[in-house]
């Protein structure tokens, strides 16, 4: 889960626990709410009634001749009552009481408040239904609740624009800095624009950074040229005195021998350096990856290369590439060292009038290739399985020209394009190499 999606949500958790908890507070304050509300409009009731009579006097409601004076509205969800009391302490309160309506109780809210006109005492009361109040309540809390959820969901899709603009640069930095970037030339040196000073000093770093290892690689390439050249070079120079001690015809044969002997020694010298030479280009990306290959050809040139050996050892291959598959943003000419490789150790290793098999199929997820090298040969070993490909490891084998490092550059190679390996084996039935091509971008782009 990346940054910005963290941010998302814990943003909108929070805002769900608040709006809990607003839910969980929301009808006590809206009931105080609607209770205070309801209070001031009794109040205000109040002034108006006692201005009227200030100004108009006490008959505009009490008649000559009646003590009280009531009405109720319609619904009867507010009353007026006016009637006269003997003297006695102040009243001005607003309580809760019922009042029996037409054979009917009905809970009001009362205001009651005595005050004397003239030589008379009367108690005003001015009533509000419950219900009234409650609905009022209702609505308060629809309101807001509605207005709660609305600015819930603003907020949060504000929250959720601003972190997305707010992290851009740390995107453009993962995407550009550290995505499909395994090697320094690959590497994209232009500055992030952003104004953040974190994601400034973090672009700046990794510029730096790459900067070093970048000057690291050149001067690694350039010691692996100069080594090659200054250890080839001398091998070159015996090789050839070598070969000019060969045609003296004094020599006896013994010491012919021991000079086979050495022009051996030297070739293996040569073809370790080479090897060697070969796995650390790969490695440091110096071969371009810009071809794209059909398989089937590929699997064919293989197969007509290695047929004078085949025949030596009285051999079988069997290839069936179908349907074909086209490897892109590859390199030709390694990806034939690496089949080159495992269909060589294939051979070697395999039993006189054994067969040899290259099948290749899609691969079962519907995403990539597979192709499968399998010999009817020795078989390899299970302790030996996991060294497999490890440099210089010759496992069991007693072959004085094997030195370890053909299934380390198929290795190399192999990781360079992507292209994962299994390897299964049964000693004494043969051993199978399962070469998993990854699925062009565009195919994945459509799945």
């Amino acid at each position: 889960m990346n940054l910005s999606t963290k941010f998302s949500l814990f943003n909108a958790l929070s805002r769900v626990a608040i709006l809990l908890l607003l839910v969980g507070v929301l009808p006590q304050v809206m009931s105080r709410l609607a209770l205070v509300s309801t209070d001031q409009r009794l109040a205000q009731k109040k002034e108006k009634v006692l201005r009227l009579i200030r100004r108009n006097g006490i008959s505009d409601f009490i008649e000559s001749g009646q003590s009280s004076y009531g009405s109720y509205n319609l619904l009867k969800e507010e009353f007026i009552s006016l009637e006269e009391i003997p003297p006695g302490p102040k009243i001005d309160l607003i309580e809760d009481a019922k009042r029996a309506v037409e054979d009917e109780i009905v809970e009001y809210r009362v205001l009651s408040y005595s005050f004397a006109e003239g030589n008379q005492y009367y108690l005003l009361e001015i009533g509000r239904s419950t219900g009234s109040i409650g609905e009022t309540e209702r609505n308060f809390r629809g309101y807001a609740f509605a207005i709660l959820l609305v600015a819930v969901a603003l907020t949060t899709l504000a929250d959720l624009a601003f972190f997305r603009y707010l992290l851009a640069p740390l995107g453009t930095i993962i995407r550009q800095r550290l995505k499909n970037t395994h090697h320094p030339a690959a590497f994209n040196f232009d500055p992030i624009l952003t104004n953040t000073t974190d994601f400034r000093y973090l672009d700046d770093s990794l510029r730096e950074m790459m900067t070093t290892i970048q000057d690291s690689f050149t001067k690694e390439r350039k010691f692996i040229a100069d080594a090659s050249h200054e250890l080839l070079t001398p091998l070159a120079a015996l090789q050839y005195r070598f070969d000019n001690m060969l045609s003296d015809e004094s020599l006896s044969d013994e010491n012919l021998l021991r000079i086979v002997e050495s022009q051996r020694t030297v070739h293996r010298l040569r073809t370790i350096i080479k090897s060697l030479l070969m796995i650390s280009k790969i490695e440091n990306d110096q071969f371009p990856r810009t071809e794209t290959v059909s398989l089937a050809a590929l699997v064919a040139e293989v197969s007509e290369e290695v047929q004078e050996r085949l025949e030596v050892q009285q051999l079988t291959l069997k290839y069936q590439v179908e349907p074909d598959f086209q490897v892109s943003n590859c390199n030709r000419g390694l990806l034939f060292t690496l089949l080159y490789n495992l269909v060589s150790n294939a051979i070697k290793y395999n039993r006189e009038g054994g067969q040899l098999y290259l099948k290749g199929r899609p691969a079962t997820a519907g995403n990539g290739y597979v192709l499968e090298i399998r010999d009817t040969g020795l078989g390899i070993a299970k302790e030996q399985l996991p060294r497999l490909f490890l440099r210089f490891d010759k496992g069991g084998s007693t072959d004085p020209d094997s030195y370890g490092l053909g299934l380390s550059i198929v290795r190399t190679i192999a990781d360079l394009h992507g292209i994962a390996i299994e390897v299964n084996s049964i000693e004494g039935l043969g051993t199978s190499f399962l070469l998993i091509f990854p699925a062009p971008v565009e195919q994945l782009a459509t799945a």
